[in-house]
């Protein structure tokens, strides 16, 4: 009961960081905001699922598969986890710098090219939004939850448990906020180009640390595994 409940938290935790990934949140609002909103922004939540389940299988079958072949068990597994770690946490620490100390209102030319993204997506597809949502999914952090997952446990039905909470706690922003524009889209239009507005203006410093607190937790969960 210990280690699946060691497994849970850090997976909810990691699959809360993805939920809260400031591109992901301005893009699916600009998707809301198309022409065609409900299909395309559909469209957008089956790419991201996709890419999610392709990313997480993937990274889970590359590190069993690395593991087995070294025979070194978790070992080899959780020096991944601090090299992955560390390179999120430097990715952060640069980032952090980068973010300007007073807070500016958003702009045209800001650094998150809203208006030319804004101008692109006037003629999207469903096909293109799930493009995109295969594009927009934060692949590092679904990398890090399939580490861990091997980390902790190998047994399919924990990771089946544990990729179930990792794709519902990390889908629960834009699917809370499709959910909100499909029963009220007058409403939520406004409301949800304000929270655009808030998340650009924020974004570089929450993109930031998201990627510090991931990429810390790599790395001790990977230290405590040598030890």
């Amino acid at each position: 009961m210990g280690v699946h409940v060691g497994l849970i938290l850090p997976i909810i935790f990691l699959g809360l960081m993805a939920s809260l990934s400031p591109a992901t949140i301005v893009v699916f609002v600009m998707v809301l905001g198309t022409a065609r909103a409900r299909v395309n922004a559909l469209g957008f939540l089956i790419g991201w699922g996709f890419s999610l389940t392709v990313v997480f299988a993937a990274s889970y079958a590359v590190a069993v598969s690395g593991a087995a072949d070294r025979g070194s068990g978790r070992t080899s597994v959780a020096v991944l986890e601090i090299l992955l770690g560390a390179a999120l946490l430097v990715f952060g620490v640069r980032m952090w710098r980068r973010t300007p100390t007073a807070p500016t209102a958003p702009t045209g030319s800001s650094s998150w090219g809203t208006q030319r993204l804004m101008g692109r997506m006037d003629s999207l597809t469903p096909f293109g939004a799930a493009v995109v949502g295969v594009l927009k999914q934060p692949w590092a952090i679904t990398t890090a939850a399939a580490l861990v997952v091997v980390h902790q446990n190998d047994r399919l039905l924990v990771v089946a448990i544990a990729f179930a909470l990792f794709t519902i706690a990390s889908t629960a922003t834009v699917g809370a906020m499709y959910l909100y524009y499909a029963r009220y889209p007058g409403e939520a239009q406004s409301q949800l180009l304000a929270l655009r507005d808030r998340v650009v203006a924020a974004g570089p410093a929450v993109g930031a640390a998201a990627s510090m607190l991931v990429g810390g937790f790599l790395i001790i969960d990977g230290v405590l595994g040598l030890t």
